[in-house]
């Protein structure tokens, strides 16, 4: 496995891929970290939604909750009203209730603190296996919250980079996307490097690297990138 990672030069290409964006982007936060419960229920309410739209939604459910005990508790209409202004608030109102109340039965209380000492793979797919939670929002529990573990989150602007530089194919998704990344990255990378890198790489597909007009005249990565000549072709 040591040989075909070797051969294949997709490390080499990550590496410089982050050296250029580190010298390009400067360092961000730091964050506060929210306990894994708090962090899973803000994923789960962001999803496909404006960031700005879903840090209003999370904060409306911990100023009327106070607790996600009486969140996991509360009537779904009640639940979808504090969260309204988020996209498919009625389908994310019952799937927090029903992910919430999935972690009570399983670990007798609403904690997922227990997956402290758990090894990242397992950890992704004990969470993945609650109602509509996907890679990206398992990923974010573990990284982001003061678990601080080891899991790449991967969004739909860190996606779009990977495919127009080639280093996963144009059709792959995200849970694909983490399979084929996170062998190749450097194994000594903790916890807050693979947030930094994740959060250069949201930031280029923000700024630069973005779904209709990519800049890619303004792109660190121009040289690197196999989809920057074919872009430059058609303009």
């Amino acid at each position: 496995m040591q040989l075909a990672l070797q051969l294949d030069g997709r490390q080499a290409r990550f590496a410089e891929v982050d050296r250029r964006l580190r010298r390009h982007y400067s360092p961000q936060g730091p964050w506060l970290r929210l306990d894994p419960v708090s962090q899973l229920v803000l994923g789960m309410v962001g999803g496909r939604t404006y960031e700005a739209d879903s840090r209003r939604a999370f904060l409306a459910l911990c100023d009327r909750y106070r607790g996600w005990e009486r969140l996991r508790d509360a009537s779904l209409a009640d639940i979808r009203d504090a969260i309204q202004a988020v996209t498919y608030a009625e389908v994310k109102a019952r799937r927090l209730k029903a992910a919430l109340s999935m972690i009570t039965q399983r670990r007798g209380s609403l904690t997922l603190d227990f997956l402290a000492g758990w090894r990242v793979p397992a950890a992704l797919a004990w969470l993945e296996s609650l109602p509509g939670v996907g890679r990206k929002t398992a990923a974010a529990t573990l990284n982001f919250s003061t678990l601080k573990m080891s899991a790449l989150v991967i969004d739909t602007h860190h996606l779009r980079v990977l495919r127009r530089l080639g280093l996963v194919g144009p059709r792959t998704m995200l849970p694909d996307a983490y399979d084929r990344v996170v062998p190749y990255l450097p194994m000594q990378w903790r916890a807050e490097d693979l947030d930094a890198h994740h959060q250069r790489m949201k930031t280029l597909g923000q700024d630069v690297c973005s779904h209709a007009e990519p800049a890619c005249g303004f792109c660190v990565l121009r040289d690197l990138c196999p989809s920057a000549a074919l872009i430059g072709k058609t303009d």
